[in-house]
């Protein structure tokens, strides 16, 4: 008797377990559905508000800035917009400080940011990034058609030219300082190309991009050599986990710059900024 009631009791505590578990889960509800809960698509929230959001810092020419009619206008902006159209909606622009920007996607405020933005392992720890749109060097040096100047030691004893505050400026100090004269300037259009077609300086190191607009509207002017191995110089910035909206921006990414168009937008943008479309 006393082995059958250990039998029975046995029993009862495997029937309570089963019946926790079924309670637990819900009744008749499958377990392996629990830890696959439905992902919700991101690309249906934005379709079902009717617009993309784009969050970026609109004073930094010609990726992003408020153009002469007081429109959002710049690479960042047309790449935007062309993510926009895949999607099917129109783009709303949120301007706002650069230092913002992660947040504003982490708290849902904006869906995508495109600020000239370089993935970071600090930034990745709260965003995903897409492929990047651009990638570039630290810079290339620009000078008259008519100099020889082809490399660094080249540089020695010249005057050169740069912009305050930028990479270039740190490589000048890096690599020319007490070897050829560093000169400062606040912008690179116009100063900088204004001192060179002078004789002001010899050369001026500038950004990759910028570059290549300056030669096109300046015939005058040739890029010397290029400075550094390229990098990833951008992408664009969107909430963790949201795998459809990036797979559509990494799609867009790929289209324009396998296509070309993506060289275009810089270019055209550039051009634009600076005054020549």
């Amino acid at each position: 008797m006393q082995s059958q009631a250990k039998g029975i009791n046995i029993i009862a505590i495997i029937a309570a377990l089963i019946i926790g578990i079924l309670i637990g889960v819900g009744i008749g509800y499958p377990l392996w559905h629990s830890a696959t809960p439905q992902q919700t698509s991101y690309i249906d929230k934005i379709k079902a508000r009717g617009k993309l959001i784009l969050g970026t810092s609109a004073d930094w020419p010609p990726f992003e800035y408020v153009d002469k009619n007081g429109n959002f206008a710049g690479i960042d902006i047309e790449i935007a917009r062309r993510i926009a159209q895949a999607i099917g909606v129109p783009l709303e622009v949120k301007d706002m400080q650069f230092s913002a920007l992660i947040e504003a996607v982490k708290n849902g405020d904006v869906d995508i940011v495109l600020a000239d933005m370089t993935p970071t392992s600090e930034r990745e720890k709260v965003v995903d990034f897409s492929f990047p749109y651009y990638f570039a060097s630290k810079g290339v040096v620009v000078t008259l058609k008519t100099s020889q100047i082809s490399k660094l030691e080249d540089l020695y004893g010249k005057k050169v030219g740069v912009q305050l505050g930028t990479i270039q400026e740190d490589y000048a100090n890096q690599n020319l300082k007490g070897k050829a004269e560093i000169k400062t300037y606040d912008k690179v259009y116009p100063d900088m190309v204004m001192v060179l077609q002078r004789g002001d300086v010899d050369a001026i190191i500038i950004g990759e991009k910028i570059a290549a607009a300056l030669v096109t509207k300046n015939p005058d002017l040739k890029i010397a050599f290029t400075i550094g191995k390229p990098t990833a110089g951008a992408a664009v910035a969107m909430p963790k986990g949201a795998v459809d909206l990036k797979i559509l921006v990494d799609k867009v990414i790929e289209d324009l710059i396998n296509s070309g168009e993506m060289d275009q937008i810089f270019l055209n943008e550039t051009l634009k900024w600076l005054g020549g479309s």
